[in-house]
């Protein structure tokens, strides 16, 4: 980690990143929406057609942020994620909260490979010295310890002013995006290309093994760690936690997040399997003993689901930037999230109704036996990684 903080380039993209990842919003949206004036149903509905537009853009965000270059890309990620906060805090209708919730779909398919294949590239033009393990380590460590920083303040700042966990979140985007002019385009990162010559990427890419390993990987653990999440709050209000406690089980879990994105910039290329392998088996024994001792869950079991997620994502991101080639990495990145979204938005309001129809221990059971599924898909990928 020492090699990436004394360069001034990774340093700079890492406090970027740090404001950019802040989660003001996260605890606070549905209860924003529904202060607001809005229904329950208007706020699921919204989340709904957040949820179809983000994959649905995946792809084709994916191919625009291969094409404009690296820089620019990440500068479209700064500018879009000040529009849309500042928007958030506008909101006064039905039509205003759905337009501003496509606007947020489409900044979060950029993020999915925006800030990834940008980073990757800077190692590899601008800090040779800093390997992309180790940087990536660092950036999720960082990502990790903003998201816990800003969960904690969420509240604080909604008692202030319900409006300005998004204005914050909008200000500081505003100062990522001043630091990002201070960094580096990647030389050649730009491409001008027609509509065969992408395809034509695309097909070359999806002939490599090594990459379709990296997108089935990827799109599983996403799937299967992400969607966990949905429990969270169930489980909460089955133990009756206030609401102090539930910003220490969020703040927990980004810790240990933290931990993990630490570890995983120690993960060298013969470890990726066993990292691999302990990120599913991590995630796939929480929810198994959550579903047995779910007082345990939100201080014990989570923070493990936490650390190893961490550290399989980061390795995942490593391994696909290696093995994708520079034209269609963004792409590559969109195709995952894409693959995954799919899944999610089946699976993360699947459970979220079986925990009230049944109860969250059921729910947490439920998608062990999903993800003992999904980690038997996994295995022969993970075996045959190089």
């Amino acid at each position: 980690m020492r090699a990436a903080l004394r360069s001034r380039t990774i340093r700079t993209f890492a406090v970027a990143q740090f404001l950019l990842e802040v989660q003001f919003w996260f605890p606070i949206w549905l209860i924003f929406l529904l202060d607001k004036g809005f229904s329950l149903t208007t706020a699921v509905l919204a989340d709904g057609v957040f949820r179809i537009a983000s994959a649905a853009c995946e792809l084709p965000v994916g191919v625009l942020a291969d094409r404009i270059g690296r820089r620019r890309a990440y500068l479209t990620l700064a500018g879009g994620s000040v529009l849309t906060f500042a928007a958030i805090t506008q909101i006064g209708s039905v039509g205003a909260l759905f337009g501003v919730w496509v606007l947020w779909a489409v900044l979060w398919a950029l993020s999915s490979g925006a800030a990834s294949t940008y980073l990757y590239e800077l190692c590899a033009q601008q800090a040779p010295e800093v390997t992309p393990a180790r940087a990536f380590g660092l950036v999720r460590a960082v990502g990790s310890a903003s998201v816990l920083v800003s969960l904690l303040a969420a509240g604080y700042l909604y008692e202030v002013d319900p409006r300005l966990p998004f204005a914050v979140t909008s200000a500081l985007a505003a100062v990522a995006f001043l630091l990002a002019f201070t960094l580096p385009e990647i030389r050649g990162s730009r491409v001008v290309s027609t509509l065969s010559s992408v395809v034509a990427d695309i097909r070359g890419a999806a002939a490599d093994t090594r990459v379709r390993r990296a997108v089935w990987l990827g799109a599983l653990l996403l799937l299967f760690g992400w969607s966990a999440r949905i429990l969270f709050q169930p489980l909460v209000l089955d133990l009756s936690m206030s609401a102090q406690a539930t910003g220490w089980m969020y703040a927990v879990f980004a810790a240990a997040s933290l931990v993990g994105g630490l570890a995983a910039g120690y993960v060298d290329a013969h470890r990726r399997r066993l990292a691999l392998a302990a990120a599913f088996l991590l995630t796939f024994g929480a929810l198994v003993a959550t579903s047995q001792a779910t007082w345990l869950g939100p201080f014990l079991f989570l923070p493990l689901m936490g650390f190893g997620y961490a550290i399989g994502t980061t390795v995942l991101e490593v391994y696909t930037n290696e093995v994708t080639p520079r034209p269609v990495r963004a792409t590559i990145f969109g195709v995952v999230a894409s693959l995954a979204g799919v899944g999610i938005a089946v699976a993360r309001p699947g459970l979220g109704i079986l925990s009230g129809d049944r109860s969250v221990a059921f729910a947490f059971g439920t998608w062990a036996a999903v993800g003992a599924v999904l980690l038997a898909l996994a295995v022969p990928a993970i075996r045959r990684l190089r």
